[in-house]
């Protein structure tokens, strides 16, 4: 029997799923069976479910979720089931009466991988197959329910071509391997996975791919054998993710006590993939970009991604896997726990002051961004029409700060002992955010301690949308030393999402006396909308101390304190907190950029900052290059055009370049002795040497924007050196100025990578995001280039996320920007509708541009929504268009 089914239509708006609606699914499934059998031209997929009916779960039919299925076969307890037993449609099986009484159904059907556009389910990927199960891909392998409260123990049988698949993996443990009895250019693998896990976490590899192996030993004891598959040629660079995932798993047994629970752990490198990685049990599946990298392939950055992205899906095993999210309203339990573990992992292992510094800028640049446009949603969403949609920067970021919060709130000690609570508690289990702040605050307080904060009232974090903003006044009482601080927080509006105040907000703050010597830090527990604090018995002089807030980033809030900038670069030159001397600087370089971006440059503040880093840059300085360059480095362009009145990307983009020139004259003699200082640190193997090649790159960028004509010649140079780190900074150097040497470098990196995708995709950025007269028509050839592979998500990300970013080209006056991105999105949408509504929102801020500009976004965007879209891209073009 065959049933053929229905096709979607592509343009049907999804229906709303809502948290308060949420109920148990029926049935329990303690196990299933899979028997995939891979053929020529399609894969024939048996599953074999044991389902128990729900203690006192009311009689009702079996509904099976299903996408791109052909039916051949649908038996329950062996015994086939007559066409008037089910239902099929496009995205599901409805079983009527399904029997009340614990049974067995066994489901046989045809898929085709080479067909399946879509990197969801089992796709095809160059020569190989693959999977993409989270978080709704499984239905297209098998009917299922899919869900992640559906826990399972799989055991998978793979059949295939000897020569073309000779790698078939799965998760768990293999049972057993070989020919297949009678037909010896078949064979199989058995594996066995014995952890319960959602079906989000099923993976299965098939092809041609060699193996690079080592192995790990627990702190118990056990042999864990490490296994990383990669394409033929690519085994010379997997040796830094390696070494990368032996750290995690050392990592997490030092700090959480957390040790790996299965005989074999494998990871795989694929090319076409819509994620960074993904996390399924004992079989992570990773964008290729993340795992081959050597410091002549990768840039420094990319080296410390890399690691961070194992250790982020590795970490995964126990927050994510052992316990997994109830719903996926519940996503962050998972993701934004694992962020911070990721985050602390690198901090512990590098720089804890520059991580933190570098966390709260994307956080500024990207979540506050998303925070404030109409895609904005809490980190626990209340409704979602496709849940692709909320794999966002507030679910990972944002809920990681939640959880950071927790932590300085309660302190480290307490803080593990809920942490130590939470995974005994919950192992084996589909858990919620509110079970998670249970058991920390349990935790914390199990020695008889007092908890210190409303519990309940900590969780609005998780409910509502929104960056809040303390608003600090101070009134200084000279004569007495008296300092009177009044704080207030607020949060403003999102769409659709009242807010309930306040919040408990963790301040952490210090006082800088005109002597330069930084105050105790403490901790100031903002739990009411309005709060005032008296210091008494401070030095009487004629300006109050300077005020440190918000040191290490204690909560992810705006702030304003009105703090001239006398204070500010006191607290850049004094402060003891990395991040809160950063910051301090970061606000005075958002008032030089925005003046000069509103037509009127501050002199005076430009003068005092020349001034400043001249006594930074000086011998006796900074002397951390890498803490150099952070303090030299300009925001962000999200955050400054959050601050503008109207915002203007092209402006700001004008106005950085601006300054670089300027900079790079004025302080040129300190910036070429700091090169001369770094030099000899610069061939340094990773991590080591990297802020000096930090420091280089930007010092390039200033000097070449001066006119230095050496140091454009030194960056061309490095474009052929062998130091990723340091041609990705000669080519970013390089690329606002339109001179010889630009072109050069450009086409030299071209011409040296072309033949490894991983690397060339950054060409493609980089052509993409350079501005030139012809720049549309540069970008749109770029997607008729050889090398260019419309099916991968990497190259599509590289071009038309490069183009984003071009300021002047993207926002051309005439909009031609703007609708040449909306034809790409339409287009992409038919091939991969999750990178095309991802993509879809370069344009969430255009409410906050001019009013001209404006009227040629919501062309675009009424563009975007005349189209045949997917309901993901279709969700959000509606929210945007309100």
């Amino acid at each position: 029997m065959q049933t053929l089914l229905p096709m979607a239509s592509a343009s049907i708006t999804a229906p709303t799923i809502r948290l308060k609606d949420y109920k148990p699914f029926p049935w329990r499934i303690p196990s299933i069976a899979l028997d995939v059998v891979i053929g020529s031209d399609a894969v024939e997929v048996s599953c074999c479910m044991e389902l128990t009916p729900l203690l006192g779960a009311e009689p009702q039919a079996l509904v099976l979720q299903g996408v791109d299925l052909l039916l051949q076969s649908i038996a329950i307890d062996d015994n086939a089931l007559k066409p008037s037993d089910y239902n099929v449609t496009a995205e599901r099986l409805v079983i009527h009466q399904p029997p009340q009484v614990p049974f067995q159904l066994k489901t046989v059907c045809r898929i085709d991988p080479q067909a399946n556009t879509s990197l969801e389910g089992l796709y095809a990927s160059g020569g190989m197959l693959t999977t993409q199960c989270e978080a709704e891909g499984f239905r297209r392998i098998t009917y299922h329910p899919d869900r992640p409260d559906v826990l399972s123990r799989f055991t998978v049988r793979i059949e295939a071509d000897r020569e073309r698949y000779p790698v078939l993996l799965s998760n768990g443990n293999a049972l057993s391997a070989g020919p297949l009895a009678g037909d010896p250019t078949r064979h199989e693998v058995t594996w066995e996975d014995p952890s319960l896990k959602p079906s989000y976490l099923f993976a299965l590899v098939a092809g041609n791919l060699n193996e690079v192996c080592d192995r790990f030993v627990t702190r118990s004891g056990r042999n864990v054998t490490l296994r990383l598959h990669v394409e033929p040629g690519d085994e010379p660079f997997t040796a830094h993710a390696m070494e990368s995932l032996k750290r995690s798993m050392a990592w997490d047994e030092q700090v959480y006590g957390l040790e790996y629970d299965l005989d074999e752990f494998n990871t795989v490198a694929v090319r076409h993939f819509n994620m960074g990685a993904m996390e399924n049990k004992s079989l992570n599946i990773f964008n290729s970009k993340l795992v081959l990298a050597d410091a002549e392939t990768a840039s420094d950055a990319e080296l410390e991604r890399i690691e961070s992205v194992v250790a982020h899906e590795y970490f995964h095993n126990w927050s994510g896997n052992r316990i997994t999210c109830r719903d996926w309203f519940q996503l962050s339990l998972k993701e934004g726990l694992t962020v911070f573990r990721d985050q602390c992992f690198t901090a512990d292992l590098h720089s804890e002051a520059l991580k933190r510094i570098e966390d709260a800028a994307m956080l500024r640049n990207t979540q506050f961004r998303e925070d404030a446009g109409p895609t904005a949603h809490p980190v626990k969403p209340d409704a979602y029409q496709a849940i692709d949609n909320f794999y966002t920067t507030t679910i990972y970021e944002k809920g990681a700060e939640l959880i950071r919060m927790l932590r300085t709130l309660l302190g480290e000690t307490r803080f593990m002992r809920g942490m130590a609570l939470y995974f005994k508690r919950h192992d084996g289990e589909a858990a919620t955010t509110d079970d998670f702040v249970s058991a920390i605050v349990e935790g914390a307080c199990s020695q008889g301690e007092p908890l210190g904060f409303d519990c309940e009232q900590f969780k609005r974090w998780y409910d509502q949308a929104g960056t809040p903003t303390v608003t600090v006044k101070r009134d200084w009482d000279s004569t007495r030393g008296v300092l009177r601080l009044s704080l207030r927080q607020s949060t403003p509006p999102t769409p659709g999402q009242p807010k309930k105040l306040p919040l408990v907000i963790p301040l952490l703050w210090a006082l800088v006396p005109a002597n330069g010597v930084p105050g105790e830090e403490q901790l100031l527990v903002l739990d009411q909308e309005e709060h005032t604090l008296e210091l008494k018995g401070l030095p009487c002089s004629e300006q109050p101390p300077a005020l440190s807030l918000f040191r290490q980033f204690s909560a992810p809030v705006h702030w304003e304190a009105s703090q001239e900038s006398a204070e500010l670069f006191t607290l850049l030159a004094c402060d003891n907190d990395p991040f809160a001397r950063w910051d301090a600087g970061q606000q005075l370089w958002r008032r030089i950029v925005l003046a000069r971006a509103s037509g009127t440059p501050n002199a005076d503040l430009e003068g005092q900052m020349l001034e400043a880093l001249s006594v930074l840059l000086a011998a006796a300085g900074e002397q951390d290059p890498a803490v150099l360059a952070t303090l030299m480095a300009f925001p962000g362009g999200p955050e400054l055009e959050a601050l503008q009145q109207e915002a203007d990307p092209p402006a700001l983009y004008r106005a950085a370049c601006a300054l670089r020139e300027k900079f790079g004259q004025s302080l040129a003699p300190l910036l070429r002795e700091r090169l001369d200082l770094v030099a000899p640190d610069l061939a340094l193997a990773w991590p080591e040497g990297q802020g000096q090649r930090q420091l280089t790159g930007l010092i390039w960028a200033w000097l070449a924007a001066a006119g230095d004509s050496a140091v454009r010649s030194d960056a061309l140079a490095a474009v052929s050196g062998p130091s990723m780190t340091l041609a990705r900074a000669a080519l970013r150097a390089l690329q606002p100025l339109d001179c010889p040497e630009r072109e050069d470098a450009l086409r030299q990196f071209h011409d040296r990578w072309q033949e490894k995708p991983v690397i060339f995709d950054s060409w493609f950025a980089l052509e993409a995001s350079t501005p030139r007269a012809d720049g549309l028509q540069r970008v749109s050839s770029l997607l008729q280039h050889p090398r260019f592979d419309p099916m991968a998500p990497n190259a599509v990300r590289a071009v038309l996320g490069g183009f984003a970013g071009n300021l002047l080209v993207f926002h051309a006056e005439d909009g031609s920007g703007y609708q040449f991105m909306a034809e790409q999105i339409i287009a992409l949408d038919q091939r991969n509708a999750i990178t095309a509504s991802r993509l879809a929102k370069v344009f969430s801020r255009w409410g906050t541009y001019s009013s001209k500009r404006q009227a040629l976004v919501k062309a675009a965007l009424d563009q975007l929504s005349a189209a045949q879209l997917s309901s993901n891209t279709r969700e959000v073009v509606e929210m945007m268009l309100g």
